[in-house]
């Protein structure tokens, strides 16, 4: 069920159930059909989703926010990159979430297995916290799922 969860948050749903839509099980006669019928509504190469999550067991992927570097805009607010870490053994697209004064800020990041991948996520006000995944993807370790943004690093 996580795999067509995943699916949807990718894709999107109106994609997923046009690509559904399409199914015709008389030309289902491959294991990646369901794959390309996906792929021609996104528009995206999932192939490492599927070989990750469908076609092979990787296990679970084991995401942290490695660094976060605020830096001040001109008109004011911040754009702080982040740099995830998947120590896990299979990709997904995580939620990554900015939490700052008055609000909080959520983008999506595609984090390949025992790789980084990197967002800058503008922030209206002073940014306090990056979350990854907020459940949605399942994982081997959520324990370090949370960085804290050092007040220092506001004024640089």
């Amino acid at each position: 069920m996580y795999v067509w969860w995943m699916l949807r948050d990718m894709a999107g749903e109106e994609a997923l159930k046009k690509a559904l839509a399409n199914y015709r099980p008389n030309q289902d006669k491959e294991p990646s059909y369901v794959q390309h019928l996906i792929e021609a509504q996104t528009k995206r190469d999932l192939e490492w989703f599927f070989d990750d999550w469908v076609y092979r067991d990787r296990g679970l992927p084991d995401f942290r926010v490695e660094s976060a570097y605020p830096r001040p805009t001109v008109g004011g607010g911040y754009v702080v990159t982040v740099t995830v870490q998947n120590l896990g053994d299979a990709g997904a697209e995580v939620p990554v979430t900015l939490r700052m004064e008055g609000g909080e800020v959520t983008r999506r990041l595609e984090v390949h297995a025992k790789s980084r991948a990197s967002i800058r996520i503008e922030a209206a006000a002073t940014p306090h916290e990056i979350v990854v995944n907020d459940g949605s993807v399942p994982e081997s370790d959520m324990s370090n799922n949370a960085f804290k943004i050092d007040g220092a690093s506001l004024h640089k």
